[in-house]
């Protein structure tokens, strides 16, 4: 069962797609790693899905889930199908691994650990899901998908929690604990907060207040879990992120987004953490 602390979504690839009508196999059986989002914005398209045909018109949303054959067979009209690969949950090193087009026979054993844990395996294997609010469903799924790859990674994982608290409340209800709020203790809160990339700015007393328990006990609980303060293990997190986000990002635009002061202070935090300065990595 998934924790809904444990959704820390990380977008692999998220882009519009445009395919020409044509006879014949589009795209070979293969397998993904991760899950693959599509919505039919045009045209239609005939989906072999765990060895069933099913047929896909516009206007519908389709989850690939990792591991399970399948293949395009045909496609009628040209076909527009906007598409996210995404993992729920963010492992260590996984921006290194690359979309899958082989099928599982193709796979070396080494690629075959690459295939994540399907959540929602108790689930039949279909490829259809559906949302109540679908205009919402559809806002925040091109908000993520027309975004340039410059843009915060904070802020497309933000969009994309939401449409997957919608898609899983919607599609796969049994496969969310429920208030896993009330039963996981304060210091994990905190700390799968922070792993989820908020509070960036917090002060101890933001985390006491946003988690409704004294600020002295929730740093020796976590403390006395985890070895490091809380706002050592946030500022280390901090820190982390601003390296990714420098890839992309000025300066000045990271350290506004993880609410330092001042360029000069974070300049001078990311300098004490890694022995060089910001901008050598934007150079």
């Amino acid at each position: 069962m998934l924790n809904s602390f444990e959704i820390n979504p990380y977008i692999r690839f998220a882009s519009e797609s445009r395919i020409p009508a044509m006879d014949g196999v589009i795209i070979p059986s293969r397998v993904i790693y991760d899950y693959e989002l599509i919505y039919i914005e045009e045209g239609q398209l005939l989906l072999q899905y765990a060895g069933v045909d099913y047929l896909c018109k516009k206007g519908c949303f389709l989850l690939l889930r990792p591991g399970i054959s399948h293949s395009f067979l045909r496609v009628w009209g040209e076909l527009s199908q906007p598409h996210i690969h995404f993992d729920i949950t963010y492992i260590p090193g996984c921006e290194n691994i690359p979309v899958c087009f082989q099928d599982m026979d193709e796979l070396t054993a080494e690629e075959q650990r690459n295939i994540r844990q399907d959540v929602f395996a108790e689930y039949p294997q279909q490829p259809f899901v559906t949302f109540a609010n679908g205009n919402r469903a559809l806002e925040l799924f091109y908000e993520i998908v027309t975004r340039s790859s410059s843009d915060s990674d904070l802020i497309k994982k933000a969009l994309l929690i939401q449409l997957l608290d919608m898609l899983i409340a919607d599609n796969f209800p049994a496969a969310l604990q429920k208030n896993n709020l009330m039963t996981l203790p304060v210091e994990v809160q905190a700390k799968n907060y922070i792993d989820a990339g908020l509070g960036m700015s917090y002060s101890l007393d933001n985390f006491a207040s946003q988690f409704n328990y004294s600020k002295y006990h929730l740093e020796r609980r976590f403390k006395a879990r985890y070895g490091i303060p809380l706002l050592t293990y946030r500022n280390k997190q901090r820190m982390a992120l601003a390296e990714n986000m420098l890839k992309s990002e000025s300066v000045s635009a990271v350290a506004e987004k993880l609410g330092f002061s001042t360029v000069f202070v974070f300049s001078r935090a990311y300098k004490s953490r890694f022995g060089y300065p910001p901008s050598k990595v934007r150079k």
